[in-house]
């Protein structure tokens, strides 16, 4: 069933190491963002860390962002979530977790949906949050000034496809984050096959960008409890834009029939996204709060480890520290290669420490 499926896909590694094919989206309002681009009206501000309000090139709606000047052309945005007082919901109620059961499991209920709970959830902080998921152009900047290795490249490597051979193999050395084994992946592209701990080292990196008048108090990863804020934008329901599960094909690149044509057995959804694989980063819609591929494309790590959310603490918008016995982190979003079951707004996908995968990647959080 699609569970199964998952789990082998995501221990195999599988994920962004793939192209996507070059089909006309019937969603896509013109061409991919590029992850430096907002839209017009952007203000001029020189320096390596500004705010500022723009509109969103898609949407037509005015943001407030963080940009990080990463140096050589490249920049990093986020986006301004209030979410200082608020409370929100987090987890899927029963009558979601009964529809899931029922149309994607055979009346079977999986032990994952132990996992997703309802609890109500204050958050004692605005933050703002990656506008796109940490491209390969970004992380490049980082190694290449920082003069880092990732924990992939030190240990046996990360996953990749064989073009020749057209198979997926790893874990092999030959393969990490910039080496995938696709010749045409572009900077565009959200970086993969690296681990939480390098995810983590890149937002220190990031933190230290952040002097003279613009004052972070931190910059990691996203908390669980920020991520599927940000992701609902508002929703009450399994996606962004609420129960549709065909809408996902103007949100989100997930396993779709353009994937079906490439490989038969895949769980997909009828409609049409344009992509077999990954996509390079703002392909599609974002959500009301200005968010691109909060649903599919690759995984994304999160700061938290695992924990019941009935034990959500009442500070740091809820983070779940490192707890002795439960020390598994987890991905959150789904990737190209899932279904709408996993790539809805409450899944949690709980990995192995050291994971690294080629469908995995991040975002960054700031708070002020």
């Amino acid at each position: 069933m699609i569970r199964s499926y998952m789990v082998v896909c995501l221990a195999l590694g599988w994920g962004c190491v793939l192209m996507a094919r070059n089909i006309a989206h019937p969603y896509l309002r013109g061409k991919p963002l590029r992850a430096c681009q907002t839209g017009d009206n952007e203000a001029s501000f020189t320096g390596t860390v500004r705010f500022v309000k723009a509109n969103d090139a898609k949407l037509k709606k005015e943001f407030e962002y963080l940009v990080f000047d990463l140096g050589h052309g490249v920049e990093l945005k986020l986006v301004k979530v209030a979410a200082k007082g608020k409370t929100f919901t987090i987890g899927s109620s029963k009558t979601e977790q009964d529809a899931v059961v029922k149309n994607y499991f055979n009346a079977k209920r999986p032990a994952f949906m132990d996992l997703e709970s309802e609890q109500e959830v204050n958050l004692s902080d605005d933050f703002y949050i990656g506008q796109f998921e940490v491209t390969r152009g970004q992380f490049r900047r980082f190694v290449e000034e920082a003069k880092y290795t990732t924990e992939t490249e030190k240990t046996d490597g990360g996953y990749g496809y064989n073009e020749k051979d057209k198979k997926f193999e790893g874990r092999d050395k030959k393969y990490s984050w910039k080496s995938t084994g696709l010749s045409a992946q572009t900077d565009d592209y959200p970086v993969t096959n690296i681990t939480r701990n390098d995810a983590r080292t890149f937002c220190d990196w990031l933190g230290k960008k952040a002097t003279g008048t613009v004052k972070l108090r931190e910059v990691r990863l996203p908390g669980e409890a920020e991520w599927e804020f940000a992701c609902r934008a508002g929703s009450k329901g399994r996606f962004a834009f609420g129960d549709h599960e065909l809408k996902l094909a103007e949100y989100a690149n997930v396993a779709d029939a353009t994937a079906k044509e490439a490989f038969p057995k895949w769980h997909t959804i009828a409609a049409n996204d344009g992509y077999v694989f990954a996509a390079p980063v703002g392909s599609f819609i974002p959500n009301d709060f200005g968010l691109y591929d909060m649903h599919g494309n690759v995984w994304e790590w999160v700061e938290d480890y695992y924990g019941k959310y009935s034990a959500l603490p009442k500070t740091r918008n809820a983070i779940q520290t490192r707890k002795q016995g439960e020390e598994r982190p987890l991905l959150r979003g789904g990737a190209y290669y899932n279904g709408p079951s996993e790539c809805r707004c409450a899944y949690r996908y709980l990995v192995g420490i050291g994971g690294r995968y080629g469908a995995a990647g991040f975002r960054v959080v700031c708070v002020p």
